[in-house]
């Protein structure tokens, strides 16, 4: 994606439409289904309007910032004021305050921090009494507050507290307006994500976790009988089982990977069908610290969610028994592979990435916009395989023990940031200690979005990126981390624009591998503890009324972009 510039980071951005020649998941084709029946692809995102859908009307249209930093437990920060804006636009505030790209307000603003020791209490009383504000209803979540109302022992509820003092915190905040959006109070979710065990009992932890809460749109700003209702999810994925993954000698890591994030995904979703939000009117959104990793095998460069979200058999597996409707998981920017991923973890938390939102050296800041160029997972490979004499790889022949073949896997995450050099990891500010290395801590994009929705939901929406995709601030210091912002207009049409095709398992699992409760005191949490949760007042609304009758779906197998009537 982009050209590569000088040495430096390709210019990164997403420009899919119906006449582009490739998508996240290939090239768009036609397709001729039956006798004098012609289909043609239509991707998940777009960047302008498709000719195709004007037999179709836009009955609804949900402008969506969002905004995820995973500070890293650190204590340099004393207010919310000293985080940068999305994209390194002013202060963190004009995520609530400024428009999109293309000029037009923002609807909802949604922020997730991960790993904080940050206290929201006086920057939201700052911004709830400004006489105005676009945005003018402003909602947080804690996790350790959340955790705390639903735990049985106050044992459990000190531990969680002593944890979070020491482990950072995982926290949000969702802005919207009031005369356009009401949260649904029926509709909030919390859950545990277990990162280890003593003795079998669950290590808790409260910056593992996940809490969303629900918006519906007021009857007075929809067209139609067709509603849409958002769950915005905040999230901080378990890397335990995934660092495990990248360094056993007789798995496959990737493999391995994949099945850490899919059981981290199958609690996600376990939860919200038992709060009700996996209907055919709901769609999910989660952000945060998705822990998502690089794997290298051999000369293979590869994305753990993205490999996930490829599987049709593992996103089967996913929904096993969850009583669901159809549906999957999906990532909100499309990618064509791991290398077009942007980086946003391992950094110096003090020294910043030379290519991103700032300009690059000997650049007139006026000749370059923020967001315009970021530092990718395949900017660190391709130099890496250009400066060394031969592209590394692992060594294919058995070793004499699985300590030793462990050390090879190892030594090629290694290996690679070495013949990158001191002079790039400086420039890229990418952290590297060769002593201790381990091959999780490679360059990574950990921090994304995802969502989930029905097949029925799915099939009537669009997205737009105004800014083309993630906006990565590489000025914004102090984790190792990198905040990462990203702006969706999506569109809520009055017929169906695409035919999913149901997910069937192709491959078996093993028997309880996604299955397991990751924290066995998780399952037993008392619903009506979520129910009564306390927070500003607030308009107890509906659920979305029922979205439409659901139609004949296509035989054809497809991957993720789907086929519509042309």
């Amino acid at each position: 994606m982009g050209v590569s510039s000088s040495g430096d980071c390709r210019p990164w951005s997403v420009n899919c439409c119906a006449e582009s020649v490739h998508t996240a998941n290939g090239p768009l084709e036609c397709i001729t289904e039956g006798p004098e029946v012609d289909r043609v692809v239509i991707p998940w995102v777009h960047s302008q309007n498709f000719t195709e859908m004007r037999s179709a009307t836009a009955l609804e249209q949900y402008r969506i910032r969002f905004y995820s930093y995973n500070m890293g437990n650190s204590s340099e920060f004393g207010s919310v004021d000293e985080l940068q804006g999305p994209g390194g636009r002013g202060l963190f505030g004009t995520g609530f305050t400024d428009g999109f790209a293309d000029g037009e307000r923002c609807d909802v603003s949604f922020a997730t921090f991960v790993e904080t020791r940050l206290n929201f209490s006086d920057w939201v009383a700052k911004y709830l009494s400004r006489s105005s504000k676009q945005l003018d209803s402003l909602l947080t979540q804690n996790a350790r507050r959340e955790g705390v109302k639903s735990n049985y022992t106050r044992m459990r509820s000190f531990v969680e507290g002593l944890a979070a003092s020491y482990n950072g915190n995982l926290k949000s905040m969702l802005a919207f307006q009031s005369s356009d959006f009401e949260e649904d109070i029926n509709a909030s979710l919390f859950g545990r994500l277990t990162e280890r065990k003593l003795g079998g009992v669950p290590v808790p932890n409260p910056k593992k976790s996940f809490i969303g809460r629900s918006l519906v749109a007021k009857k007075e700003r929809i067209k139609s009988q067709r509603g849409v209702r958002l769950c915005l999810v905040g999230a901080h994925f378990p890397i335990s089982q995934v660092a495990s993954a990248l360094e056993d000698p007789e798995k496959d890591p990737l493999e391995g990977a994949k099945i850490a994030l899919a059981k981290t995904l199958r609690t996600v979703l376990r939860k919200a069908s038992q709060r009700n939000l996996t209907d055919d009117q709901t769609i999910i959104f989660v952000q945060g610290d998705i822990n998502s990793r690089t794997v290298l095998r051999g000369a293979e460069v590869k994305d753990a969610l993205l490999e996930v979200l490829d599987d049709d058999s593992l996103q089967s597996a996913i929904q096993q028994e969850l009583d669901l409707p159809s549906g999957r998981w999906r990532e909100v920017v499309p990618h064509e592979s791991a290398h077009d991923l942007p980086v946003t973890y391992k950094f110096h938390d003090k020294m910043q990435c030379q290519t991103g939102n700032s300009p690059s050296p000997g650049s007139g800041s006026k000749d370059v916009q923020a967001g315009d160029q970021y530092l990718t997972v395949g900017d660190v490979i391709s130099k890496a395989r250009l400066r060394s004499a031969s592209a590394p790889e692992i060594q294919k022949t058995p070793t004499s023990s699985s300590r030793s073949r462990a050390r090879d896997a190892e030594s090629y995450y290694k290996r690679t940031l070495t013949d990158l050099g001191q002079e790039w990891l400086d420039r890229w500010g990418v952290a590297f200690k060769e002593h201790g290395f381990r091959p999780f801590r490679f360059p990574a994009a950990a921090d994304r979005v995802i969502c989930w929705c029905s097949d029925e939901l799915y099939d009537h929406l669009s997205l737009d990126l105004p800014r083309g995709g993630y906006e990565v601030t590489h000025s914004q210091l102090g984790s190792d981390h990198r905040p990462v912002s990203l702006e969706v207009v999506m569109k809520v049409w009055s017929e169906r624009i695409r035919s999913s095709i149901p997910l069937k398992p192709v491959r078996s699992f093993t028997e309880g591998a996604l299955s397991e409760p990751e924290d066995p005191m998780s399952e037993m949490e008392d619903e009506e503890m979520l129910d009564s949760l306390e927070a500003s007042p607030r308009t107890v609304a509906s659920s979305p009324p029922a979205f439409g009758e659901i139609h004949s779906l296509s035989r054809r197998q497809l991957s993720d972009p789907c086929i519509v009537n042309s």
